[in-house]
């Protein structure tokens, strides 16, 4: 018997998303902060916190996302561990 849990795959995709997310926004503050080499004129203040304020939300809603998928997974797998325990 085939046991398929598409939400099992739909977290673990989530799950990636996150990591995706996290990744651009670690980028995005790391640029942030870093001074431009090739620019003329330097750019204001403000605008590199907020670019660092920006990158910082959006790390915090990825983690946020990715704990809710990996909780999509644990659900799945006790779903899945159930239906196991009930066909054998």
């Amino acid at each position: 018997m085939e046991i398929n849990s598409s939400s099992f795959i739909y977290g673990q995709q989530g799950l990636q998303r996150s990591q995706d997310k996290l990744d651009q926004a670690s980028q995005k503050v790391a640029s942030a902060s870093l001074p431009a080499v090739d620019q003329e004129a330097p750019q204001q203040p403000d605008v590199y916190g907020s670019q660092i304020k920006d990158g910082l939300i959006e790390a915090k809603s990825s983690v946020l996302e990715a704990q809710a998928n990996a909780n999509v997974i644990e659900a799945s797998d006790k779903t899945i561990g159930r239906l196991i325990d009930i066909t054998v």
